[in-house]
């Protein structure tokens, strides 16, 4: 996953939670669509997260791009597409970084708003 894919990513991920949900109201009282949402959103941040700090154990995202890129830092940041700096990254990066994973939430929320849209006679 990296800062591209991610925001559409997560409002697939919110539209189909709530349509799982959906399909599941008849057989159970709770609430699948929430928890599924949330389940989502946690484990983007999680995983997005990892990879931005290097972290070891999530190496086997970004190790099939070896050539292309060099850390899960430079995964998150280039895609293998872009070439902006991912070795020093302290300040303004790290800061866009942060502000992309805190607002991982709207993205989610915005397909959860676009399933309530498509479907309000069903809910």
């Amino acid at each position: 996953m990296t800062f591209l894919i991610d925001p559409p990513l997560l409002i697939i991920f919110g539209y189909v939670s709530f349509i799982i949900g959906n399909a599941l109201k008849h057989k159970t009282q709770l609430p699948i669509s929430k928890a599924l949402v949330i389940f989502s959103l946690c484990t983007i941040i999680f995983t997005s997260s990892s990879l931005y700090l290097n972290m070891g154990y999530v190496d086997f995202f970004w190790l099939p791009f070896v050539p292309a890129v060099a850390s899960g830092k430079d995964l998150m940041i280039n895609s293998g597409i872009f070439s902006f700096e991912s070795t020093n990254t302290a300040g303004l990066i790290d800061a866009l970084a942060f502000l992309q994973i805190a607002i991982y939430p709207i993205w989610i929320y915005l397909g959860v708003k676009l399933y309530r849209y498509r479907h309000t006679e069903r809910i």
